[in-house]
């Protein structure tokens, strides 16, 4: 089972949450209504970078969901696509004990820097990534990998 989760000011990581659920067959949700994840979902994760800060309601639905152990997917956006922002991100989820097993970037628009991002290819690399992932995940399990590449 997957969950998609996001945190999203701008709607750049909306967008790439709504591109991977769609991927997925699942409805991604907001991290402020998210709640609390069942221990067997696998979650992707995505979060806007803002000045490598990690949001108040990202904190709270870390510490409410029991991260230890957890193997999750990050995706984040960002304007200026700092890696170093990313991995304070990685870093908070880590010292909460997530296992980080794969990660997406990718620019959003702000104002008037990027227009137009994410594009209509970052979008798609996003698709490829949540598939690519499943795929890993469960390729012990053939009937799911096929279930998902013939829904594709």
């Amino acid at each position: 089972m997957f969950e998609v989760i996001y945190y999203s000011c701008t709607g750049n990581t909306r967008k790439v949450a709504e591109t991977i659920g769609n991927a997925l067959g699942v409805t991604p949700k907001d991290i402020g209504i998210a709640g609390v994840v069942p221990q067997d979902a696998f979650i992707f994760l995505g979060i806007e970078c803002f000045n490598g800060v990690l949001p108040g309601a990202v904190k709270a639905f870390i510490h409410e969901n029991r991260f230890r152990g957890r193997k999750i997917a990050l995706f984040t956006t960002s304007t200026f696509g700092s890696v170093m922002e990313r991995r304070k991100m990685e870093k908070e989820l880590e010292i909460n004990g997530a296992v980080i097993v794969r990660n997406f970037r990718c620019y959003g628009e702000f104002l008037d820097i990027n227009r137009g991002h994410p594009t209509w290819l970052e979008l798609k690399k996003a698709a490829w990534f949540a598939r690519s992932t499943a795929i890993t995940l469960f390729e012990q399990h053939e009937e799911k990998v096929e279930a998902l590449a013939l829904a594709r």
